[in-house]
């Protein structure tokens, strides 16, 4: 028995009607092409998203092999082969390239290929759809593709609707959901199950309102946009919406509204793809991007205080060079050092500063080379000003670099140093002097000791002579007169050889060697035996460094000292100790040695620990313990010309103690 549509089962009416809305869906959908592919890649059928996109009508492209869409290259490298090879070994293959056109003309296509199945799970065809996403392609270079709609229908759902819920079904990328008019969900694929959350039995019948947000339902969203597609015939929106876990992605939702053969709207297709990875990405390029201005705007900011700060420095000419030595900005500080304006110079050469005898040796470009090669260069030296005269420029010029380290250019920093320059030669030239005068002063001090201790010797000796001559007929008064001029010109012979000494220390006939303090404190000790012994004084002696000097003069110096301790002592038995400690100082690294000499002599005040280091001061009378008061100026002068320190510190019958501080050579331990 024939059915007829009127007394078809229920059923079978309502598979009927699902069909062609399924129809529907494909065929009004105009920006995607939706194809239905055979296991070998013929096309079955061709909606009118694909005649928009590629350009032929069904009758001209259905029973053809869909690798007519792609290119010579793409064909060769077996391309489609390998896509539909995918699609059946995993279910789908995804690819974007560059895609033919009827007219030969390329887009770029975003393409998904899905194998279908039949009962027993053979793969029996593929659905494959296309979107182009030239536009995109050309604004983003490589961004992903995002659904705008799906609005044509396709011819692909004519077969059976069996394989139109199959292809449908069996997509996973987008949820494809079909609504009813009044929102509510008829139709539930893969996809959406792995987009929202929710199985077709349990959200089949339920309102699409279930996947907006509390707010969003509460501002009426949801509706407005049914209201925008069946007014408009299409809406898109992206938006937050709800999983089934309470979990939120951002979606993109395309909503077309589905005509009967009326016209009247019966229902919706609704796409959506899940774009939260891209709106991460985008909110995070957004914040990274904000930053990125907030620090750009703060480095304009700080640039042009650098800039005014650089322009308003008058002491310094600071100037920017490019790599062949050509002025670039100028400063104050250059106009008022150098005298030109900055309309008169930036562009010239920097070799206008230089002298004609410094440009004819290649002093500007030979600095220049210096600091590209090691990073800067230092000079001092005589630059011209616009007025042609001389100023005396200290001058750093650093490379610039940027950042591939590629030679840029130059900074060049100058300093009017003239009036220093003058300042030195003009010290240099009193110095010069002075050292003149110095050596006349020693030349006359050498002659007038000379002249001076000749009659001294005479006086001495005819002194003898009378004393040793006469001594039977001299009564006591003429005696005493004797031994007074002898003692006299015996004191006025030592002044004369301290003072000697003490103009000499400056000016030694030795050069700095290493002097070994140990041997030279042995020898001082062996000169002083006899004193020591008549004294009965003990000399202690620790371990003492090597030291860069004079040894003579080192020499004169622990003799001065060591003779005073025994001298200047009131006790049965002197005791005089030498010690000596090596220090580091931590900042600087310099080494030193601090060396000890004390007694327990007769001391001194300790107010006048200054002054005894000055020439002729005396503590003492010459009666009580005889001397020329120049030692100690002489140990003073010894120790400074050797870089040291030398201070005493005592008190009055407690003994002396003498604190001489001297560098040490930079390798000792």
């Amino acid at each position: 028995m024939i059915r007829t549509k009127g007394n078809l089962p229920e059923t079978e009416q309502a598979l009927r009607s699902s069909e062609e809305r399924f129809r529907t869906i494909v065929e009004e959908i105009q920006d995607y092409a939706i194809l239905l592919l055979d296991e070998r890649g013929v096309i079955q059928n061709w909606n009118k998203g694909a005649e928009k996109i590629k350009g032929y009508t069904a009758s001209e492209i259905i029973g053809k092999s869909f690798k007519l869409f792609y290119r010579k290259e793409d064909q060769l490298s077996m391309l489609p082969e390998r896509l539909l090879k995918q699609a059946t070994e995993t279910g789908r293959a995804m690819h974007e390239g560059w895609r033919a056109r009827k007219d030969g003309s390329l887009f770029w296509g975003s393409i998904t290929l899905s194998a279908l199945h039949n009962e027993l799970n053979e793969v029996i065809g593929f659905v494959k759809i296309t979107k182009d996403l030239t536009d995109l392609k050309i604004v983003t270079d490589r961004e992903k593709a995002q659904l705008e709609e799906l609005n044509a229908r396709n011819e692909a759902l004519r077969r059976s609707e069996y394989r139109y819920h199959q292809m449908i079904d069996e997509v996973e990328d987008y949820a494809i959901i079909l609504l009813d008019e009044t929102g509510h969900i008829l139709h539930w694929n893969k996809g959406a199950e792995r987009i929202k959350g929710y199985r077709a039995d349990e959200i089949i019948g339920k309102s699409f309102t279930i996947f907006y947000p509390e707010k969003q339902k509460s501002e009426g969203l949801p509706f407005r946009l049914l209201e925008e597609a069946r007014s408009r015939g299409k809406v898109n929106h992206e938006g937050w919406r709800v999983r089934k876990d309470g979990s939120e992605f951002w979606g993109s939702v395309s909503i077309t509204a589905l005509h009967d053969t009326t016209g009247a709207v019966i229902g919706f297709s609704k796409v959506t793809r899940d774009l939260t990875e891209r709106k991460l990405a985008e909110d995070e390029l957004r914040r990274s991007t904000e930053a990125l201005e907030k620090r750009t705007k703060e480095l304009e900011v700080s640039e042009d205080r650098y800039h005014k700060m650089i322009d308003e420095v008058q002491d310094y000419a600071i100037i920017m060079l490019d790599k062949e030595g050509k002025i670039q900005n100028w400063n104050k500080g250059a106009e008022k050092i150098k005298g030109y304006k900055a309309s008169e110079i930036i562009g010239k050469s920097f070799t206008i500063f230089y002298p004609k005898e410094d440009e004819v040796r290649g002093l500007p470009f030979k600095l220049l080379r210096e600091a590209a090669l090691v990073g800067r260069a230092e000079h001092e030296g005589w630059r011209v000003r616009k007025d042609r005269t001389k100023f005396w420029g200290s001058i750093v010029i650093t490379a610039l670099h940027n950042n591939a380290n590629e030679l840029m250019g130059f900074s060049k920093v100058t300093r009017d140093l003239t009036e220093r320059k003058l300042a030195e030669e003009k010290l240099r030239d009193y110095t010069e002097r002075l050292e003149r005068n110095n050596e006349e002063l020693e030349q006359f001090a050498y002659v007038a000791s000379h002249d001076l201790k000749e009659p001294l010797r005479k006086i001495i000796t005819f002194g003898n002579m009378l004393e040793t001559a006469a001594k039977d007929s001299m009564d006591e008064r003429s005696k005493d007169y004797v031994v007074r001029m002898q003692n006299s010109a015996s004191r006025m012979m030592n002044l004369i050889e301290d003072l000697l000494s003490f103009s000499r220390v400056n000016r030694p006939t030795e050069g700095f060697e290493l002097v070994d303090l140990n041997a030279v404190v042995t020898r001082v000790l062996s000169d002083l035996e006899v004193t020591i012994n008549t004294k009965h004084a003990k000399i202690q002696v620790g371990a003492l460094p090597k030291v860069e000097g004079r040894k003579s003069q080192l020499g004169q110096l622990f003799q001065n000292l060591i003779s005073n301790a025994v001298k200047f002592n009131d006790k049965p038995e002197p005791l005089v100790s030498i010690t000596s400690e090596n220090q580091t100082d931590p900042v600087t690294a310099v080494k030193t040695t601090t060396i000890n000499i004390t007694d327990n002599g007769i001391g001194f005040e300790n107010v006048y620990s200054n002054r005894i280091f000055e020439i002729f001061q005396r503590l003492h009378g010459k009666a009580e313990y005889p001397g020329t008061g120049i030692g100690l100026s002489i140990c003073k002068k010894i120790v400074e010309s050797h870089g040291g320190t030398i201070r005493a510190t005592s008190e009055l019958g407690e003994g002396a103690k003498f604190t001489i501080i001297l560098p040490l050579p930079a390798d000792t331990d």
